[in-house]
């Protein structure tokens, strides 16, 4: 009995799996069958739980999943421990967002510190909980219970351990510098992180002269689109080997570089202008100016250093917008610091932490910093200093988590890990590792390694691994701490119940060994991006015993999305390198994203996010996997596509048809699978045996080459096309007749045989990408028709090429088959003729006598397969003879030189030789003579179509031409009528739910007679192919007596009108 319902539906096979792997324990036992295996080391990266997992997440861990899988199979015992992120600032913004916490200083003010952590703790609870139900819902394979969490005590210890490591190689420190700062989540951010966050932002575009002290009405022309700034200009900065101008306007005098004078002046709308002086930009150096807000903000009385309020020169200056003078505020861009640190001028850096100015700025005293854009152009406009005003849409860094624009600020009191003295090692190791691409390590990740800034690792936040730094309140000394049991060993105060986390931590005194003062946490936590950067030791417990981290270092495979590359690989690699010299990991896959259907990002504030739970009960896990992984290379980015997933759907649906196929026949003649019986009659097998055989083991062969380099797109693509061309489209039809033959014909066993080791072949190679379906099929009908094979799909190994069942001479013949067989249908549909309609004769003009050879070859299985009645190859194209070629007037191009005599030149046209005018024409102009008048003819003014008789059709092949005769006879139009009454019945066969053996009564009652006579000339093929008993055959003259059949049905095949009634005997 069959085991397998008639329809696929993925969400019922996906339940039952699921029930099926919970109640055996098939997870435990794949384990445990692989236990003596070599290692293969899987390191999570860990997602974070503030939020579902949506198709983008999903789409990663199904390659995750592929892989893990894939290598279990190859016998690999293979690490596979989850891993969860739950600290840090995406958390705790999701908090604030959940309880209405508006700005930071809420949390502890109006909820308490140690409320919001609980909520913190609260939250990551719920969203792990449905993190590990939908990875388990896709088919994840993971050691959840065992997973790690960064928000443990001994996780954080970890962090702990890798800082005081750090702080002793003398890469922890604190540093003055300019830092991007969020001032709605009022923390500094790191620059990996800063990369992640760029969006289009409009602001104000401005033009601003400064006046030139001791030079009457000369003025330095500066351009920023950041006004706010203005506040803290203390320098100009110029090129040393520019040109710059000095240029008359109406009697003032603006100096701007030679490259953007023209530009300066178009946009301020100035006509009249001259060029009075030319300098190079080193012989300003030190020219002073007077600065626009002198009167309004004290620090610029309160300085007159050599260089502040002064030209600079830098080989940061460009010309490819602006003036060729760069606005110079060290308080506010990293270049401008460093220029300001190089010049020895004081930092004025009048903002605090929330983006709001401070009394320094009287003026904008605890207004925030982008408001006041709109102010600054208008008191310049008041001074007579602006030159210029517009707005600009430009990239512009905002936070990564809450879409703020960020503000760069000079601080003193954040800490970084340096790359100074790591940076030569972290290149170096990055080169050992295997990228997929190639370009993602070597290139984007390489060069942004050389040039990456140190590591901000400070945030002023509450949930997160504590930075472990105390400070003497007395003498300042610093002391960091590297485990729980050294803080308390060293503690005067401890509180009774304590945890590594605010505000418990913060409680914890120390005594100074300096000075005996009391020392106080430095209260920061650190970026979470280091938490999950020390997932290759934290997450085995390294520090209590380094024995299981020894047996897995470094891991041989991680993948997470491309934005990582910043984030958690360089993360990783940096904490690795400063603990262990070395990278972490052997081999990584870089993913892109995936977007909604139109290209664009999914965010849930324009409502396109798609869930994978919604996905997953809506389509299936499996339907959803394949698509994910095939649809694209892992690092292109892909369009979520429902119609797509549709398309690719029903390629398993074929699959889980040929099975109903295999099954229904294998059942009836109650088969076993012998593969030793097999491998004997193979030799005398039919060549269409030999060709599946051969081209199973090409596609095993080239799916391991795929799947070796992590290609999932290739070596999924590679099993879709095997299963819906090759098997589905050319084997079975080809088979079909055999399945009739007597139980114990050695050509029927041989196709029972051929068919359930390749089906039993492919579901293991298939077992990654769909592992719902693959077990399904394997057990509930491989494991039927096989002695001794294991319950699951799991635990068996992965099939490898066997290579003397390779035959390419085989594949190559039939890559002949299946090409006549693409050209001839096209043939076909030109003509409006059906497949199942057969033809007189089909001619390959074959392209060489190789290729004709293989064609005469499979005469035999051509017949059959093409539908026609006669097949043969020749190397001479005789159909030419048939071939009529017809003039063509190309009215666009004789129109504008004929116009006057078109109707007397296409009448010409038609009166001439096609094959002597295309002759002439190939060899250059042709002349010819329209009523007296000499007409000269190019290429292009005539297009020549050939078109052949009303009985032939024609297509282009890669093998040849292929021309299908579709004459009709009586014969043929007979057959052809009857292909398609048998098809009808058979659709009433499974309507009626009848079993493949069960043998009917029947009547067909034609609208004509003439259909009567047809169908009578092939009544007995009828009869055979409908397991009729009684068939009868009625005109429209004749009414059948309807009352004795149990089924009745009204069908039109073309004009013709079918009545067929049906009764099970």
């Amino acid at each position: 009995m069959s085991q397998l319902p008639k329809r696929y539906d993925p969400l019922v096979v996906e339940e039952e799996v699921l029930d099926f792997w919970n109640k055996e324990k098939i997870y435990d036992k794949t384990l445990e069958s692989r236990k003596s295996g070599p290692k293969w080391n899987f390191l999570e990266g860990p997602p974070t739980t503030n939020g579902f997992m949506h198709v983008g997440h999903a789409r990663g861990r199904a390659m995750k999943d592929a892989q893990i899988r894939y290598m279990t199979m190859r016998g690999y015992d293979v690490w596979r421990r989850g891993g969860w992120d739950m600290q840090g600032l995406p958390v705790e913004l999701e908090v604030e967002k959940k309880e209405g916490i508006v700005e930071k200083g809420l949390i502890e003010s109006d909820v308490g510190m140690d409320v919001f952590v609980q909520k913190c703790k609260d939250l990551v609870d719920f969203y792990l909980k449905r993190w590990v139900d939908d990875s388990v819902r896709l088919g994840l394979w993971l050691d959840y219970p065992n997973a790690y969490q960064t928000r443990k005590d001994d996780y954080i210890e970890h962090v702990w351990h890798f800082l005081k490591l750090a702080n002793e190689k003398g890469l922890l420190g604190r540093g003055y510098r300019v830092n991007p700062t969020c001032p709605r989540c009022v923390t500094a951010l790191s620059g990996h992180e800063v990369s992640q966050g760029y969006a289009t932002k409009v602001d104000p575009s401005i033009y601003v002269k400064f006046q030139l002290v001791d030079k009457e009405n000369e003025y330095l022309v500066i351009w920023t689109t950041t006004p706010f700034t203005l506040i803290s200009n203390e320098m100009v900065s110029v090129h040393p080997k520019y040109k710059y101008i000095k240029v008359d306007v109406g009697g003032e005098f603006w100096w701007i570089v030679e490259d953007l004078v023209e530009t300066v002046m178009g946009k301020a709308k100035i006509e009249s202008y001259s060029q009075v002086e030319t300098l190079t930009g080193k012989k300003m150096l030190g020219w002073k100016y007077r600065h626009p807000f002198y009167d309004e903000v004290p620090f610029h009385q309160e300085h007159d250093e050599k260089y502040m309020h002064a030209v600079v020169t830098g080989k940061h200056v460009t010309v490819e917008d602006g003036t060729g003078l760069v606005h110079t505020a060290p308080g506010f861009g990293p270049d401008d610091f460093e220029m300001g640190k190089e010049y020895n001028v004081p930092i004025l850096a009048p903002v605090d932490t929330t983006g709001k100015f401070t009394e320094e700025v009287p003026m904008f005293k605890g207004k925030m910093v982008f408001d006041t854009n709109a102010e600054v152009p208008r008191m310049l406009e008041k001074k007579g200093l602006l030159v210029h005003e517009e707005t600009i849409s430009h990239e512009y860094p905002h936070c990564w988590r809450c879409d703020t624009p960020l503000i760069y600020l000079a601080d003193k009191t954040q800490w970084f890990l340096k790359m100074t003295g790591v940076r030569d090692t972290l290149v170096k190791v990055n080169n050992d590792v295997t990228w997929t691409p190639d370009w993602a390590g070597a290139g984007r990740f390489g060069d942004w390694l050389a040039n990456a800034d140190d590591w901000c690792i400070s945030r002023s936040r509450v949930w997160g691994s504590p930075l472990p730094v105390w400070v003497c309140d007395d003498c300042k000394s610093e002391v960091v701490i590297g485990s729980r049991k050294e803080l308390k060993e060293r503690a005067i105060k401890f509180p009774d119940t304590f945890e590594m986390h605010r505000p418990w931590v913060d409680e914890v005194v120390l005594k100074c060994e300096k000075c005996e003062g009391e020392m106080h946490r430095e209260q920061f936590v650190t970026d979470c991006w280091l938490d999950s950067g020390m997932a290759h030791t934290a997450s085995v417990d390294y520090v209590k015993d380094p024995t299981l981290f020894k047996s897995l270092f470094p891991y041989d495979f991680i993948t997470e999305a491309v934005d990582q590359s910043r984030g958690w690989f360089y993360s990783l690699l940096y904490t690795s390198v400063v603990m262990h010299g070395q990278a972490p990991f052997k081999d990584c896959v870089s993913q892109e994203h995936v977007l909604d259907e139109d290209g664009g990002k999914m965010s849930k504030s324009r409502g396109n996010v798609v869930w994978a739970k919604d996905a997953l009960e809506t389509i299936g896990a499996d339907p959803f996997r394949i698509f994910m992984l095939t649809r694209s290379a892992s690092w292109s980015r892909m369009n979520y596509s429902q119609k797509e997933i549709d398309l690719t759907r029903k390629k398993l649906d074929v699959l889980w048809n040929v099975v109903l196929f295999s099954e229904t026949y294998m059942e009836l003649d109650k088969f076993k699978f012998d593969e030793k019986r097999m491998m004997k009659f193979l030799p005398k097998a039919n060549l269409e045996d030999k060709w599946l055989l051969s081209r199973l083991q090409s596609v095993v062969k080239e799916y391991h080459e795929h799947m070796d380099k992590y290609l999932w797109h290739h070596a999924g693509r590679v099993l879709l096309e095997f299963i819906s061309e090759d098997l589905s489209r050319v084997y079975l039809p080809l088979v079909k007749k055999r399945v009739w033959l007597d139980s114990e014909d050695p050509k029927k066993v041989m196709a029972y045989d051929v068919m359930y080791y390749t089906l039993q072949t492919f579901i293991r190679v298939l077992n990654p990408f769909t592992p719902f379906l693959s077990e399904k099929i394997h057990k509930d009908f491989l494991v039927r028709f096989a002695e001794g094979l294991p319950e699951s799909v799991n635990l068996v190994d992965m099939p490898m090429a066997v290579e003397n069942l390779m035959d390419k001479e085989i594949e190559a013949t039939f890559d002949v088959l299946q090409e006549l067989r693409t050209s001839s249908s096209h043939a076909r549909n030109k003509r409006g003729v059906k497949l199942r309609h057969p033809v007189a004769k089909v001619t390959l003009i074959a392209t060489d006598k190789e290729t004709s050879n293989r064609a005469e070859s499979l005469r035999d299985l051509l017949l059959y397969d093409l539908n026609t009645r006669n097949f043969e190859s020749l190397l001479t194209d005789i159909m030419a003879e048939f071939t009529q070629l017809a003039i063509k007037p190309n009215y666009k191009a004789l129109g504008p030189r004929y116009k006057d005599m078109m109707k007397d030149l296409v009448a010409q046209l038609q009166k001439e030789d096609a094959v002597k005018l295309r002759a002439a024409l190939e060899k250059g102009p042709a002349i010819m003579q329209v009523k007296g008048k000499k007409v000269e003819l190019v290429e292009g003014d005539v297009e020549f179509e050939e078109s052949l008789p009303e009985h032939l059709s024609y297509a282009d092949s890669k093998i040849g031409k292929v021309y299908v005769d579709i004459t009709r006879t009586k014969e043929l139009e007979a057959e052809g009528l009857v292909r398609d009454v048998t098809r009808r019945v058979q659709v009433m066969r499974k309507e009626m739910d009848l079993k493949v053996e069960q043998s009917i009564d029947i009547v067909l009652h034609f609208s004509d007679q003439e259909s009567v006579d047809l169908a009578k000339m092939f009544e007995d093929y009828l009869k055979n192919e409908t397991r009729a008993v009684t068939l009868d055959l009625v005109g429209p003259d004749e009414e059948p007596g309807w009352k004795k059949y149990s089924y009745i049905k009204e069908w039109e095949i073309d004009d013709l009108k079918l009545k067929v009634g049906m009764s099970a005997v």
